[in-house]
């Protein structure tokens, strides 16, 4: 038997103090735009199969794959959690993630709709209210850290919510299940 003593930040994220999913309806979002695009894609394959010299058999073809793909990015990017510790914020799944460490964070700037995490070097980090779950405990456990925090009246300025995602990818999600029947529409 071993024990192996490492201080704080050296590599391995402390526990976290508070971990943070995507809201419920993004979640059944993503989950409903993959199944209704690989249903319908896997129906216009039917179609085009049938039919394989048409002048578009192979874009009919191909474009469900690509819907695919976008509706299995918007599941990826939904399934991920935030994790906030005394060592700084973490954003990704299990085995693969982004660590903005506390020693990097010069403030954590606090809003009505999100948390922008400012560096000392590099871009800032924003944190929207709409993408996390319980954003308000969200900000309790970012100023439990012990970052430096900031509270700020209002919405947060424009150039940091345009790092929000979360309005764009439900959309591109929508978009893929429209694409995916006109495809099918088109292919029938």
């Amino acid at each position: 038997m071993s024990a192996i003593d490492l201080p704080p930040g050296l590599g391995l994220v402390g526990s976290p103090l508070g971990t943070f999913r995507s809201p419920r309806r993004a979640r059944v979002l993503a989950w409903s735009s993959l199944i209704v695009v690989v249903g319908l894609g896997a129906i216009t394959w039917v179609a085009v199969i049938r039919h394989p010299w048409r002048y578009h058999a192979s874009t009919q073809f191909v474009l469900p794959i690509a819907f695919g793909a976008l509706s299995v990015l918007g599941l990826a990017v939904r399934s991920a959690r935030i994790s906030v510790t005394r060592d700084g914020v973490r954003w990704g799944w299990r085995s693969f993630g982004f660590h903005q460490s506390a020693a990097k964070i010069t403030v954590a700037h606090v809003y009505a709709d999100g948390v922008t995490l400012e560096a000392k070097r590099g871009s800032w980090w924003f944190i929207s209210a709409r993408d996390w779950d319980r954003f308000d405990v969200l900000v309790r456990y970012v100023r439990r850290s012990e970052l430096p925090t900031r509270d700020h009246d209002g919405k947060a300025p424009l150039r940091a919510r345009l790092q929000s995602y979360g309005r764009f990818l439900d959309w591109l999600l929508r978009l893929s299940v429209i694409g995916a029947a006109g495809v099918l529409i088109w292919a029938s």
